[in-house]
């Protein structure tokens, strides 16, 4: 089982390494259109761009649920010496009375 598991990880990373070949590929974002004349007009191909940012955050995601002390969000609670976290928990009892409707 151990080694599945290095085998497994060692797959993610390679997969990691997918993602940062998929977010600097830009050789199909734009199609070349013949102008007037010989002019030549390019004109970003969308549906390419957006099929590449669907396989990068498809990749990503799997990444951070596979991976998560490498891959996945940090998020940090802590304070420092002079601020430490704290939490308060307070009740606070408060009367009311009603109010007099004769008035």
């Amino acid at each position: 089982m151990l080694r599945y598991s290095q085998a497994r990880e060692i797959g993610y990373h390679s997969m990691a390494d997918e993602v940062l070949e998929l977010a600097d590929d830009g050789r199909n974002d734009w199609i070349e259109q013949q102008g007037e004349g010989d002019q030549k007009l390019y004109r970003l191909n969308g549906e390419h761009v957006q099929r590449s940012r669907l396989r990068f955050d498809a990749r990503r995601w799997l990444l951070s649920k596979a991976l998560p002390k490498i891959y996945g969000d940090k998020i940090a609670l802590a304070g420092d010496e002079a601020n430490p976290v704290q939490v308060v928990h307070q009740i606070e009892r408060v009367i009311v009375r009603p109010s007099n409707s004769d008035g």
